[in-house]
C-alpha cells in the first residue's frame, strides 16, 4: 500500500469515527429528551413528497434541499432559517425534512416546539427537578441543528419568554449553531413575537427567511392533518 493509500485509508477512518461519535451523541439526545429528533408524525417525510406545485412552493423547497445538501457549510457559518407564513403549507414537513437528511449525514439535531422547550427550562425551577437549568439550555444549544416550531403561540408572559429564547438563539448564535424557525406569521409578526435581538440573529448575512403565503394543504385537500 503507498503512502497516498495509507493517508486515504486514515481520513476514512477518521471520518467514520466522527460519524460514529456524532451517532452516539444523537441517541443520547434523544434518550435525554425521551422521543426521537424528530416527531412521530413526521418521521419519514422528504424532499420529494412534498408537494410544489407553485412557483413560491418551489422556491420552498428547493431553498430547504440546498440547505440541507449544503449543511457543512450551513454549519461552518452558522446560517439559520425561517419559514413563516400561512399554516398547513408544509413548513414543518421541510424542516423535519431537513433535519432528517442532517441527521443521515451524521450530524446531531433535534426538533422541539417554543411551549415544549420553554416547559423544560422552567421545569429546572422545581426542588424535584430532574434536569439543571444548565443541562436544559445545553441540550437546546449543542445539538448542530436546531428546529423550534410554534413560533406565535402564546405561553407566559412575553419578556420573560424572549428572555429565555434569547438564551437559546444566542448561545447557538455564539456558537455558530443554525436553527430553523417556524411560525404562522408573517415577517413582522415573527419580529414581534421573538424581539429584535433574536431576530438580528437569526437572520444575520447568509442566513434566509422563506415566506410561506399560499392556501393551505388543509383546505385545499381536507385530509393533509400533518401540513403545517
Amino acid at each position: 500500500m503507498t503512502l497516498e493509500q495509507l493517508n486515504a485509508t486514515g481520513r476514512a477512518e477518521v471520518v467514520e469515527l466522527a460519524r460514529e461519535r456524532a451517532i452516539h451523541r444523537q441517541r443520547r439526545l434523544e434518550l435525554a429528551l425521551g422521543r426521537s429528533g424528530i416527531p412521530r408524525r413526521f418521521l419519514g417525510r422528504d424532499f420529494d413528497g412534498y408537494q410544489a406545485k407553485l412557483p413560491d412552493q418551489r422556491h420552498a423547497l428547493e431553498t430547504c434541499r440546498r440547505y440541507a445538501d449544503g449543511f457543512a457549510r450551513v454549519l461552518d457559518g452558522g446560517y439559520s432559517l425561517v419559514l413563516a407564513g400561512n399554516p398547513g403549507t408544509g413548513k414543518t414537513h421541510l424542516a423535519c425534512a431537513v433535519l432528517a437528511a442532517v441527521i443521515r449525514s451524521g450530524h446531531t439535531g433535534l426538533f422541539i416546539t417554543i411551549s415544549e422547550a420553554l416547559r423544560m427550562i422552567r421545569a429546572t425551577y422545581s426542588p424535584r427537578a430532574e434536569r439543571t437549568e444548565e443541562e436544559a439550555f445545553a441540550m437546546l444549544v449543542q445539538p448542530n441543528l436546531l428546529v423550534l416550531d410554534e413560533v406565535g403561540v402564546s405561553i407566559g408572559d412575553g419578556e420573560k419568554r424572549r428572555a429565555l429564547l434569547f438564551d437559546v438563539i444566542n448561545g447557538r448564535y455564539a456558537a455558530q449553531r443554525p436553527t430553523i424557525l417556524i411560525g404562522n406569521l408573517d415577517v413582522d409578526g415573527m419580529k414581534d413575537y421573538l424581539g429584535a435581538r433574536i431576530m438580528d440573529r437569526v437572520l444575520e448575512t447568509g442566513s434566509a427567511l422563506v415566506p410561506f403565503t399560499w392556501s393551505s394543504y388543509r383546505t385545499a385537500t381536507g385530509n393533509r392533518p400533518e401540513a403545517s
